[in-house]
């Protein structure tokens, strides 16, 4: 990336990427329900389809050497629909080409939320135009592609627009297919829009499209629409100085019914056209607006990160905004990698940023998981479990990994789906959630932990599971998995206790709620007496150490170039586990034994997941590692804007981008809300010379603000804020608005190294 960065917006130029798709996906415009890819209009839908819609899935046949019981029959994926956005332009009957623009620059605009292009285009003719477009998916309405396009001659010329898409693809042949896929079964353009439906040939879904076009032009300037061969092309001469403006709005709907489309898609499309375009913007900003105030990381001295951080948290709220009936995916809808699927990501990385930043997402996509828990109970009663076991990936709620050990094995996705619902009452106060939604996640969740361990004179084990590493798999009281268990069976009996008439519905007993109780209490944590380090689970520090100097040995990612029959075997982590268990169950840890066990697992990880570098940036700021902790909070944000991995191309990686600012807030600030006190304890690394960020609890909210002479705290709104700011309790009143600490010092000792080759990426630039 280039220096002088914008701090509010991403632009093209500046991004130093091997090619176009790792820019589309960079690039893209979504809100949680549908997704629109930063292509470009004219390259070829058929090449580059840009469109996602979070309800349309194909089915895949699973396919396996050997299979057995439960193996997961069908793999679910996303398919890209109709870019019915998308226009062709021509001047003077030769098609505008971006690759020989006279100039062309593109601009993702964090604050107005929108994708902004310019070009200017010299057709053969010697014709000369410039093409200015506003691509915008509504984050307030779900269904809604807008996009605005203004056209000024600088020559007189002859400038014609073709809607897309063509309407070939509706004939009988494609109707008829029957191998996976999607196929167009209707489609029309006239001049007042399109319409276009399509489904998936296996698994029911429907898709309704309807488009819009409203033509503006300058005085004495008359537009002409052609029909032919079921598609519209508009013509238009223009002089000089002459301008047209064509407004696109596409209105998307897609899921089972196909029937109840059409008339859907009708009366989105009909609400925005009633709306227009510049209220349309405005809804965009305002609810930007809202994220910023709640949430924006203002940064000194780091440009780079500042642009980074805030692009993090804009894609994050873009992956989320729309999601009710859909949940939150690992790629958002920026592209089509892992399938579309939604794993533990979203409960464990995303929903902690939404519950501060855009609660009501945050419901929204638990609500999606409470919709889905008949299927999760079908799935334990399958596995012989009782209860509710969440799928490791999926779509529609139903398992779609054909690698159990790190698929169904990974049993402590259910508690990061009950977990969170804990979280976000916590930090809402949300009671009609806890008593609809909460109860019944949690409750069923703890009978599938009560039903996985068993109770031995050592404790309550749970054997034969997979934690968060999967480099370490089907091993014996995972702490991590263990911890999470014990907070999930409290958390059920203290539901139980709260809601009364809801542990009734669910015939929860006082029997069983003590059973929770004992469980959680006898809950194993293995730990090594000789080393005095937690275990990442029982035997873990016995294995042999993984040889990062042998040759062949210290290839990234690790699973590409040895079996797995190697990982299993030895001390090397893929991702943080033990050290997340310091970060979501901190209590269970005295800072002393959160250090020893940091400096243990830090050379152990290779970081072969964007999973893991936000917790480490957690822990190691909690213990003082300030200056790695950010280093691992720029790799967060960087990771997709320099395409650290090499597969930005796929779709972002958004719970990496949402914890880059959990390693900034919860990390470097030490932000964390406990018993509905809220708690901080900054740091400064040295790369940055201040930072604040906002803070909100019991219906106030302040200002951090962090520099090396002190930490300053200002109440914003409400009438009284307690902030326990490194163990040392004030109050923010009006009378009293703001007040100073000191900045909590970094570990004086240097950080352990990390393995060979595996140092933060863009620690500096």
């Amino acid at each position: 990336m280039t220096s002088d960065l914008s701090p509010w917006s991403v632009r093209e130029s500046d991004l130093d990427l091997d090619g176009p798709q790792a820019a589309a996906s960079i690039l893209s415009l979504s809100n949680g329900y549908v997704g629109v890819r930063g292509v470009l209009d004219e390259t070829p839908a058929d090449a580059d389809p840009a469109t996602l819609l979070a309800t349309v899935l194909e089915e895949y046949d699973q396919t396996y050497a050997e299979g057995g019981y439960a193996y997961p029959e069908v793999e679910e994926r996303l398919v890209p629909v109709v870019d019915a956005w998308r226009v062709g332009w021509s001047v003077d009957g030769t098609p505008v080409d971006a690759s020989a623009a006279g100039s062309h620059d593109r601009a993702l605009d964090l604050r107005a939320g929108v994708l902004d292009r310019e070009l200017r285009w010299t057709a053969p003719s010697g014709g000369s135009t410039t093409l200015v477009n506003r691509r915008l998916v509504s984050l307030t309405r779900p269904e809604l592609v807008a996009s605005r396009w203004h056209v000024l001659a600088h020559d007189d010329v002859t400038v014609a627009l073709r809607p897309a898409p063509d309407c070939s693809h509706g004939d009988d042949a494609d109707r008829e297919r029957t191998e996976p896929g999607l196929v167009t079964t209707s489609c029309r353009h006239d001049a007042e829009g399109s319409s276009v439906h399509q489904r998936t040939v296996r698994s029911g879904r429907g898709v309704a499209v309807e488009t819009a076009h409203v033509v503006e032009c300058a005085d004495g300037v008359t537009p002409v629409w052609h029909h032919r061969a079921g598609a519209a092309t508009l013509t238009v001469d223009l002089r000089a100085g002459q301008w047209l403006t064509v407004l696109v709005l596409a209105a998307h709907v897609g899921g089972p019914d196909a029937d109840a489309l059409p008339a859907r898609a009708h009366a989105a499309l009909a609400d925005a056209l009633a709306a227009g375009w510049e209220q349309l913007q405005r809804e965009q900003a305002e609810l930007l607006a809202d994220v910023w105030a709640r949430g924006d990381v203002e940064l000194e001295g780091d440009d780079e990160m500042q642009q980074a951080a805030r692009y993090s948290l804009f894609q994050t709220v873009q992956a989320s905004a729309c999601v009710d009936g859909v949940g939150v995916r690992a790629k958002g809808l920026t592209g089509t990698g892992y399938g579309g699927h939604a794993f533990w990501d979203s409960e464990t990385f995303v929903l902690p940023v939404l519950d501060h930043v855009l609660p009501g997402a945050a419901a929204a996509h638990l609500r999606w998981r409470h919709t889905t828990l008949p299927r999760a109970r079908e799935r334990a009663a399958e596995l012989g479990l009782p209860g509710a076991a969440f799928p490791w990936r999926t779509i529609s709620g139903r398992e779609s990994s054909g690698y159990w050990p790190a698929g169904t094995a990974a049993f402590h996705v259910s508690a990061a789906v009950a977990l969170a619902a804990v979280r976000y009452v916590a930090a809402t106060g949300d009671e009609a959630f806890a008593r609809d939604v909460a109860v019944d996640l949690v409750v069923e969740t703890a009978r599938l932990w009560a039903g996985r361990g068993h109770h031995t004179d050592a404790g309550f084990r749970i054997d034969g599971v997979t934690g968060p590493d999967e480099y370490t798999a089907i091993v014996d009281n995972n702490t991590y998995t263990n911890l999470v268990a014990r907070q999930n069976l409290r958390a059920a009996a203290g539901l139980c206790d709260r809601y009364p008439e809801q542990a009734h519905r669910l015939g929860v007993s006082a029997d069983e709620r003590a059973a929770w109780l004992l469980a959680a209490d006898r809950m194993i944590v293995p730990y090594s007496d000789e080393l005095q380090v937690t275990e990442q689970s029982q035997d873990f520090t016995r294995h042999a150490h993984w040889d990062f100097e042998a040759r062949g040995t210290a290839r990234f990612p690790l699973d590409d170039h040895v079996h797995y029959s190697e990982l299993y075997r030895r001390q090397v982590v893929k991702q943080a586990d033990l050290v997340l268990a310091l970060h979501v169950a901190r209590e269970e840890f005295t800072p002393e034994q959160r250090r020893r066990d940091f400096d243990y697992y830090e050379p152990l990880t290779v970081r072969d997941s964007s999973l893991s570098a936000p917790v480490q940036a957690v822990v190691a700021a909690e213990i003082g590692y300030v200056d790695l902790a950010y280093a691992y909070a720029r790799e967060c944000a960087l990771l997709d804007l320099c395409d650290l991995r090499a597969s930005t191309d796929g779709g972002l990686h958004v719970a990496s981008l949402a914890g880059a600012w959990t390693a900034m807030v919860a990390g470097l600030g030490g932000a964390r809300l406990d018993g509905g006190v809220l708690h901080l304890a900054p740091c400064l690394p040295s790369r940055l010379t201040g930072y604040a960020f906002p803070v909100h609890a019991a219906g106030a909210s302040a200002r951090v603000e962090v520099r090396s002479d002190g930490v300053t705290y200002r109440l914003v709104s409400g009438e009284k804020l307690r902030i326990v700011h490194d163990g040392d309790e004030l109050r923010l009143t009006p009378e009293q608005p703001a007040q100073v600490r000191p900045v909590r010092p970094g570990e004086q000792s240097p950080p352990p190294a990390q393995p060979p080759g595996r140092a933060p990426l863009f620690a500096a630039s």
